[in-house]
């Protein structure tokens, strides 16, 4: 029988997943658009903002994590970096939406300023938290299910904030404004939350902290293989996130369906998280995310082969994404722990962070490349910011870039999943019966 964490941690802990998803989501979802058609941005100029932060969100993830992983107080070594970056992270959240009465260049450097610091507090937060995932559990099922509460959490947050958001706009009080600042104060609970319930479990282990080059895990094959399967799944929800309003608009024509289509996606989603872990639990964790994300690419064609304007039918498509997205979210984070622990047990030293950090890095150069890709090619399409009809080239780019582009990667990832596997389940028992322990983790005598 494996170990199983106390729900009022493991929920504790994930809770805090709510106000990082409330952030991306809105950042993912909304930013593009709201630089586009709100700040007057021209789609290439409004991507090229959105790059020039995640880049530099990318380029502090390590930096953040080598830092984390020498950290050592009576709180713990993650755990000071969630409380303290809480408030600045939700107020430079915040300033993204508060508009600025700028124009051209000068608006771009200012919404580039804001998005850089607003990723710096952002980074500030979100490693230390993932690092954090190893101290709590080395059972290797426990993970999947730590994380699946994690990500249902995270579930929650992209649904607070993908209908929360269009919701407030829909009002006649409402405001891109005012939905920042009610996003923002929303986001401050469950971080607070979150450093509560994991008290007391943030403890340096007795291994030395990590001082070397942050970017020498990328040596490591387990974690290249791992991080190779999400950076392909999360490059895909990129995607599939900026583009949802654009698709919406322009090819179902009914603008009025966005929240609704956000809230199928993530319903679902958020439905079929205990199946991902079912199935990760009677499989292989990388069997299962070659299943369900093999399944999601071909969804992905169905998406961008519905009729214009039929929008019931891409309602019903878009609830069958949640297998592959729940399995995004779940299984590849699922697997850094493992990929952590053995190189705990190999190398002697503690990584955590550096782990986590490059991996955030990658994620986040990841969704620059895409979301850069997706302005261009809008651009290039002739896509009209603002305009309520776009020229026929620009709604059929729409299309190729929601189905079959992501697809392409996500067949790969499938491909790759399944040829070159990470750390299995048999890799781990052999790890924790050299490490002394049981395979659920307790210590053996």
């Amino acid at each position: 029988m494996s170990e199983r964490l106390p729900p009022a941690v493991r929920h504790g802990y994930g809770s805090a997943a709510l106000a990082l998803a409330v952030a991306n989501t809105s950042v993912m979802f909304f930013l593009l658009k709201y630089l586009v058609d709100a700040a007057g941005l021209s789609p290439a100029t409004a991507g090229s903002v959105l790059m020039v932060g995640k880049l530099w969100d990318a380029v502090s993830d390590p930096v953040v994590g080598r830092m984390s992983d020498a950290t050592r107080t009576s709180w713990g070594a993650r755990r000071p970096w969630i409380a303290l970056g809480a408030v600045p992270f939700a107020v430079f959240f915040a300033s993204l939406w508060w508009g600025l009465p700028l124009q051209g260049t000068v608006a771009a450097a200012a919404y580039t300023g804001l998005l850089l610091a607003y990723n710096t507090a952002y980074t500030a937060v979100v490693v230390p938290y993932g690092a954090l995932t190893p101290a709590l559990t080395t059972d290797y099922d426990e993970r999947t299910r730590l994380n699946a509460a994690r990500m249902g959490w995270s579930m929650v947050g992209g649904i607070v904030a993908g209908v929360g958001l269009p919701v407030v706009l829909g009002q006649p009080w409402g405001s891109w404004r005012l939905a920042g600042v009610l996003l923002a104060v929303v986001m401050l609970v469950p971080l607070a939350i979150s450093v509560v319930a994991t008290a007391g479990r943030d403890v340096p282990g007795e291994v030395t902290p990590h001082t070397g080059s942050m970017w020498s895990v990328l040596g490591n094959q387990a974690f290249r293989r791992t991080s190779a399967l999400f950076l392909a799944a999360w490059s895909s929800i990129a995607v599939l996130s900026a583009l949802v309003p654009f698709y919406v608009e322009h090819h179902l024509r009914h603008p009025e369906l966005l929240d609704a289509t956000f809230a199928a996606i993530q319903l679902s989603a958020l439905a079929c998280i205990p199946g991902v872990v079912w199935l990760a639990a009677r499989r292989e964790k990388h069997l299962a995310y070659a299943a369900l994300v093999g399944s999601w690419a071909f969804v992905m064609l169905l998406l961008a082969a519905v009729p214009q304007g039929a929008a019931t039918a891409a309602l019903c498509i878009a609830t069958l994404v949640g297998p592959g997205v729940a399995a995004a979210h779940v299984l590849p984070w699922s697997m850094l722990p493992d990929v952590v622990e053995l190189d705990r047990a190999e190398q002697g030293l503690d990584r955590a962070g550096a782990f986590y950090g490059v991996m955030t890095f990658l994620e986040k150069l990841a969704t620059a490349m895409a979301l850069w890709g997706l302005g261009l090619g809008l651009q290039a399409a002739g896509y009209t910011e603002g305009a309520a009809t776009q020229p026929e080239l620009a709604q059929l780019a729409i299309r190729v870039l929601i189905g079959p582009v992501p697809a392409v990667v996500l067949v790969l990832a499938a491909i790759g999943a399944v040829w070159l596997p990470p750390l299995t389940r048999d890799a781990h028992r052999e790890l924790v019966q050299r490490l002394g322990r049981s395979p659920e983790g307790r210590p053996t005598v």
